[in-house]
């Protein structure tokens, strides 16, 4: 499969998006991490956190969504001209993120991403050897079912009952409490623990349960649905290597997003639409990053991060949940959110510099090369061809 430079390096960036958007919960939790006053957080602090919610947290994941669905379409490519099954290799694929993202959320991270980009893989692995114009077609439905879905949401919260108030943003004794009895148990308990605690507590930010639950990890999941679409059309029609005055305008989204962003911080009607104004960000974040792209040390850096990408960001949770979880520091809940920051700089630093030098002896990192190898169905990847391959 031919890489694509500023795909690699764009992928790198993304990742240091990721992993500050994952510090906040980290340090404080999925509920945790938008009432900074609970774990008496400085004003440096929430300053730094409030930077990362405007700059990072709701445009990464769409941009890695993006670039998920890309790598999909150019893996799909591969298949094809190596003469190997596409749909088998793309749902083994699949299968196999469903199972490293299971592991992830279960033993390190409960904000995980791998569990949602196989659900996608298994659910889209038609449509990479499908025209231009079915994937246009797919895109704008899933998107106006986005649209209808989010109007549908937002029109049944006037009418909302009892069960499902605590979906409201207003900090309550109740949930304060909360937030503090899980401080305790994820700074202190082991992993099988802190499990136990997640699942047998009741949980005042989800009213609604376990049905709540699934309710809105499907609409998350359906909301990215067009964002990953439109990542194989981007590779089909080699919107990166090829010019575009179009693509300029997307940047103007970016100073957009970022003032729309700040005034969302305090504005629960302008909350509402934050996905969509976050999605808007993502895309003139990668218009933005393509037209700054240059070949030098810091991009090839950055690509070499990218490359790494399945390794690296496990190995964020890995080093994030022993500074922050009772099986290591037991940082969780520490007020001092500015030296959590730096924490996770230094290790983004030391990541881009570990993985420059990997790549310069290795051609994959450890767990892509797991990956592939269950893909492919070979111990020998790299070397696997059809009868009628074409390469």
């Amino acid at each position: 499969m031919n890489r694509i430079k500023v795909v690699d390096s764009l992928r790198g960036f993304s990742l240091l998006g990721i992993l500050l958007a994952n510090l906040l919960v980290f340090n404080y939790g999925m509920f945790g991490n938008s009432y900074p006053e609970v774990y008496g957080v400085s004003k440096t602090g929430v300053f730094l956190m409030n930077t990362i919610r405007v700059l990072f947290e709701g445009s990464t994941m769409p941009i890695f969504a993006f670039l998920f669905g890309f790598g999909m379409y150019m893996m799909a490519s591969s298949f094809k001209r190596k003469d190997l099954g596409v749909k088998r290799g793309l749902i083994r694929r699949g299968l196999a993120l469903l199972l490293f993202g299971t592991l992830h959320a279960m033993y390190l991270f409960e904000g995980d991403i791998l569990f949602v980009y196989g659900l996608m893989t298994i659910v889209l692995f038609w449509l990479p050897n499908r025209s231009l114009k079915t994937m246009i077609v797919c895109f704008l439905l899933s998107s106006a079912l986005v649209v209808l879905m989010h109007l549908d949401f937002g029109s049944s919260v006037e009418d909302v009952d009892e069960e499902f108030e605590s979906y409201t943003t207003e900090l309550t004794d109740e949930k304060i409490e909360y937030l503090l009895e899980e401080k305790e148990a994820y700074r202190t308990l082991s992993n099988a623990e802190r499990q136990s605690f997640i699942f047998d507590s009741e949980n005042p930010f989800f009213g609604g349960g376990v049905v709540g639950y699934v309710f809105t990890y499907i609409l998350i999941i359906s909301f990215y649905v067009p964002v990953f679409i439109s990542g194989m059309i981007a590779a089909k029609l080699k919107m990166f290597e090829t010019g575009g005055a179009w693509k300029k305008a997307l940047i103007l989204l970016v100073p957009i997003g970022i003032v729309l962003n700040i005034f969302g911080l305090n504005n629960e009607t302008l909350d509402y639409y934050m996905f969509f104004i976050d999605t808007a960000l993502a895309y003139g974040y990668i218009a933005l990053f393509y037209y700054l792209y240059k070949e030098n040390l810091f991009m090839d850096s950055l690509a070499a991060v990218g490359k790494l990408s399945l390794t690296n960001y496990i190995l964020q949770s890995v080093f994030h949940s022993f500074i922050y979880y009772g099986s290591g520091l037991g940082r969780f809940g520490d007020g001092n959110f500015t030296l959590s920051f730096v924490i996770a700089i230094i290790f983004f630093i030391v990541q881009i510099i570990c993985s420059y030098y990997y790549m310069k002896k290795f051609k994959y990192g450890p767990l892509e090369y797991i990956l592939r190898i269950w893909t492919y169905f070979s111990f020998k990847p790299h070397l696997k061809r059809g009868k009628n391959a074409h390469i």
